[in-house]
Parts: structure tokens; sequence; C-alpha cells
């Protein structure tokens, strides 16, 4: 300070500018480290959100996504000509099949039955890849556009057969085969409700044990504009998660699924639908299925026994006036709308076990299938095999190789194996069609990438969303699979 006091006036100015001038370069330093570092800290909290949404991407989770990108294979890997392709799959993959796991003491045959011909309408259970998560991509085939194309959306536009999208994301296979009817389910004690008046029960299942859904209806995402949820007794209930494992049950105001007292069956054809309304007692025979407009009165076996006739529900209940308070006994079976309404009239679709629920016990899964086919009556129906890659699987015991050290290329994996012997001509080996017919369904073409791919049994990358869903291409091309075996089955032309 002293000799700043000697310095004239000049210098001093001079001094008071280079000090300034220092002190705000040191502030500018200071301020640029600090939006470095905040830019930094912006971009590594950036990358750990991206990680986790990722995470949670690939994973099944109990909604389809709503936001998702194209992840088709980049252009970067060479294109291989047709003739290359062939020759591959003539020479250079395995097609050996491995040995299938024995199959469960079952009441189900792979008995093939001749379709009648009636009309029917199209009903996909399933998980997240019946329900379509990661379709809402990017997607042109012969000029159309197949954003958020999913299976079902495939096979209702080939077929011109409405049909019914019943996947649930994240769901295992012992929830869809509740939905779809393979588990039998009943109320634990007598209950007398009204459109008002609710009973508290525990729904059990065969072996006693409480059972509790998230949807008792069966529908899952499909759109559903009617109510009520399960029928018991011939009743259409509404049944709500209660606290302890209990349920509260009360009629569905307005609808009552029919009355019990009717000791007749009426069919009716609803022409611009192709949907069969069926109310009444015991409705069984295909012999029952009527003309447009027709209708039949027929004399049920109760008649004629004196035994109770066994209750059948409406697809669609006729609004009523009301019913008055009835009372249900302890034991009778609590049935989802689905099963009733879907699973034991329509040609069904089934895909499931991606998600476990099976305790990787190929029998276990095949009895799991018969439930579902036994329990509804259905005669006509498809068994989608599995679409992760080999060393993907929900099965521990499957991986990139067979039993003698070799790819597993198109041959059949233990699990596929299994599942075409239970089921033959029903089942369709979804992993195989897919690397086959994919890239060719959806006019794209393969790449040496594909091709290694293909070797290791794996589905193209092109078709993929991640490394378990497809994109709007895999699903169209697994729709066009299903559609063909439907043909070769004779359901639709």
């Amino acid at each position: 300070m002293k000799d700043m006091l000697r310095l004239g006036n000049n210098d001093r100015k001079k001094y008071i500018i280079i000090s300034a001038t220092a002190v705000l370069v040191i502030a500018l330093i200071t301020v640029s480290i600090i939006a470095v570092q905040l830019k930094h800290s912006k971009n590594k909290k950036k990358n750990v959100e991206e990680t986790t949404v990722h995470t949670m991407m690939v994973q099944e989770t109990t909604v389809q996504e709503t936001t998702e990108e194209d992840t088709t294979q980049e252009e970067s890997a060479e294109v291989v000509d047709r003739e290359v392709v062939e020759e591959f799959f003539e020479n250079e993959i395995s097609t050996e099949n491995e040995e299938a796991f024995e199959l469960p003491p079952r009441q189900l045959t792979d008995e093939f039955i001749p379709y009648d011909g009636q009309k029917r309408e199209i009903t996909c259970y399933g998980d997240s890849m019946m329900a379509g998560a990661g379709s809402t991509t990017e997607g042109k085939v012969n000029g159309i556009d197949i954003y958020g194309w999913t299976t079902p959306v495939t096979i209702e536009n080939m077929t011109n057969i409405p049909t019914h999208n019943l996947g649930g994301s994240g769901e295992d296979s012992s929830y869809i085969t509740f939905r779809a009817g393979g588990t039998k389910v009943y109320i634990d004690r007598d209950i007398t409700i009204s459109e008002t008046d609710s009973a508290i029960a525990r729904i059990i299942d065969e072996d006693g044990n409480v059972f509790k859904a998230d949807d008792y209806s069966g529908y899952g995402f499909d759109d559903d504009p009617y109510p009520g949820d399960m029928y018991i007794n011939g009743y259409l209930c509404d049944v709500d998660n209660a606290e302890d494992g209990y349920v509260s049950i009360k009629l569905t105001k307005g609808y009552a699924a029919y009355d019990n007292r009717a000791d007749y069956s009426v069919v009716i054809y609803e022409s611009e639908t192709a949907a069969y309304s069926r109310q009444g007692a015991d409705i069984k025979a295909e012999s029952d299925i009527v003309t447009e407009y027709d209708t039949v009165i027929k004399e049920t076996e109760s008649q004629t026994s004196g035994e109770k006739p066994m209750e059948k529900p409406t697809e669609k209940p006729a609004e009523t006036s009301g019913v008055e308070k009835v009372t249900i006994s302890g034991g009778t079976q609590a049935m989802t709308r689905a099963s009733q309404e879907r699973s034991a009239k329509d040609i069904l679709i089934l895909e499931m076990g991606s998600n476990g629920g099976w305790e990787n016990d190929y029998q276990q899964l095949i009895l799991q299938y018969d439930n579902i086919i036994l329990n509804s009556g259905c005669k006509y129906y498809i068994i989608v095999g599995d679409t992760d890659d080999p060393a993907d699987s929900a099965d521990g015991y499957q991986g990139a190789y067979d039993s003698d050290g070799n790819y597993v290329g198109i041959g059949d994996t233990s699990w596929e194996a299994a599942l075409r012997l239970a089921y033959g001509d029903h089942f369709f080996n979804t992993r195989t069609y897919m690397i086959q017919n994919g890239l060719s369904d959806c006019g794209l073409d393969a790449t040496t990438d594909d091709l290694e791919n293909f070797k290791m049994g794996n589905i193209s990358k092109q078709l993929r969303y991640d490394w378990t869903h497809f994109n709007c291409y895999g699903y169209y091309s697994k729709g066009i699979g299903v559609y063909k075996k439907g043909v070769e089955l004779g359901y639709w032309s």
C-alpha cells in the first residue's frame, strides 16, 4: 500500500487496471471450472438415468412401454445375397433336434380334431410377447405402415376375424393359466349378496390355498367394455381384494347372468360380430350353434334326471331391473369372465413360460397348457413356442449349444421338442420360424451378423426391440407364422 502511494497518478491507474483484470480473469476461470463440474455432474446423472431406464425397459413390466426406440440392426453389417442365405440354410446350419423331456401323465393327447367350420373369434393369451412390448417402433412392409403392430393385430388383419389380445406384461405361466380358466378356484363359505350388499370370503384353489389376483375378470389389458369380474353359480359378480387374503363379492349392478330357475337354453347368433350369445342352462354340443336369428329351445338333462343344471353365463348379459339377494354355497366355483366368454368358445392362441411360473419343470408347464384346453373345452388351439434366444431362455437347462456341443441352429431345443411331442401339429416353433422366415416376411435383407446369429439359434436383431422383445417387424412376422399354422390346421383360409 505504501509502495502504491509513492506511485504517480498514471502509474497508480495502471496498477488498478492490472489488478482488476487479474481479479476478473480469476473469476472467469472459477466460473468456468464450476460450469464444467456442473455439466459433468449433469451428464453423469443423465447417464445413470438412461442406464436405469434401459434396465427397466428390458425387464418384464406390468404395463406396456409407451416410448420405445427402433433397435433395427445397424447398416454397418454386410448384406449377403439371397443365394448365400439359401446355401447357408441348406448346408451350414444345424437342424438336429434335441431329445424331448419326458411328458407327464396327462388326459390330453396331441390328437388333431378337424375344424367344424363354425364361425369363431380368436383369443390370444400370453405375457408381454403377446401384449406387444416393443411394437411401437417404426416399420413398413410393402408400403404398409406397421407401427405398433402386435401379433394379434397381424393375425386379425390376415384372417379378418376379430382377435382379442389378452396378453399381460410380466405375467408368469401360472397367472395366465388362471386368467384363461386353467386353474379352478372356489369361494370358501356360503355368501348372501345383492347388487348393493356385499359379502366377505376367500377364494381358494383346489388344494385349499388362498388365491388372490390383480384382475379377476381375466381380460388383462384388452378393451373390455362390459362390467363384472367373475361368474359364481351363474351370477355375474364384482370381486375386489380386501385385507388378509379376503375378497369382497357382490352382484354386478344391472347385470344378472340369467335366471337360475330357467330350464331351457337359448343360443343367438349375432352376424355383425360373428359372436355367439349363450343363455340358459346346459350348453355343450356343437349342434347347439345355429344360423342367423334362429333360436333353439332345448330340453336339458336336468328335466329328465332331476339334477340341477350346470349354469353357464352369457357373453353379453342383458341389463335387468335388478336381482334380489341370492345365497351361494361355499365350494362353488368362481370363473373369470374371460375364461367363460372367450376361452370356452374361441380359437385359442396360447404363449407362456418366458417369465417362469412352472418351476423350470416342463411337465408342470405342459399340464398348465392342458388345463386351459381341458377346462375350457376348447378343441381348436395353437401352442406358441418361446421366442427367446437359447442362451437367454427361461429354461435353465438350455444354452447356445446342443447336447453334442454344437450350436442349436434351427433344430428343436429340449423345451421345443417336448412341446411338439405333447401337442403335435398344434405346436408352432416360433424361434425356428423367425430364423428362417422373419427377414423375408418383412422384406429385410440378411447380413453376415444375422448368419452368425442363426448358427447359434438366435433370431435376427433386425427383428428385436431388446434382448427378448420384438419390434414391429418381429411381431409382424410372428403373426404371419401363427396365421400359416392356422391355415395348416384348417382354422381359417
